[in-house]
């Protein structure tokens, strides 16, 4: 648990863990006092598989795990922030020619050598499993070896924390 406190605000962060094994003990992390999920997927991880499961695509399992978590009526209320990770990584694999995401996903009908295309249709991916368009689905591409845009999102996801609970207390 990491419980940092920035510009007086403090804020919890529970890192539930995204092995098959940790998640039978998800549910124990989350109570009423849960303003936010951040949910971050590997970008890159589109041509890889499971070090437990070698048949099954690593953002394909990211994708159904976020399905689980946004369809979820226990989060409902409760804002979902995106972090589409690893851009730096992806955009490696994608100006590859020996690296296709259509190998993949045959369904990918954009330029697979833009990175602009690529990150759009994985977003596109993860968007299109919310049920409920009223659950807010906030995203963010980023990469860790970018603090500045770290920075960046982090102060946005502040942001976008803070309207939600003032939104909440508003209508009580």
């Amino acid at each position: 648990m990491l419980c940092p406190v920035l510009n007086n605000i403090p804020f919890v962060f529970v890192d539930v863990g995204g092995q098959r094994t940790q998640r039978q003990k998800w549910t124990k992390c989350f109570d009423c006092s849960v303003t936010s999920i951040l949910f971050l997927v590997s970008t890159s991880e589109f041509d890889q598989v499971l070090a437990e499961d070698r048949k099954t695509n690593r953002l394909e399992e990211s994708r159904n795990i976020f399905d689980t978590i946004v369809n979820n009526t226990t989060f409902e209320g409760i804002s979902i922030i995106l972090f589409l990770n690893k851009t730096d990584l992806l955009q490696q694999k994608v100006k590859n020619p020996e690296t296709d995401i259509r190998w993949y996903y045959p369904q990918f009908t954009g330029n697979p050598h833009s990175i602009l295309d690529v990150q759009n249709f994985i977003l596109q991916m993860f968007m299109n499993v919310r049920k409920n368009t009223k659950t807010p689905i906030y995203h963010h591409f980023t990469n860790a070896v970018d603090t500045q845009n770290i920075q960046v999102v982090f102060s946005s996801v502040k942001d976008t924390i803070l309207h939600r609970n003032l939104s909440a207390l508003m209508l009580q």
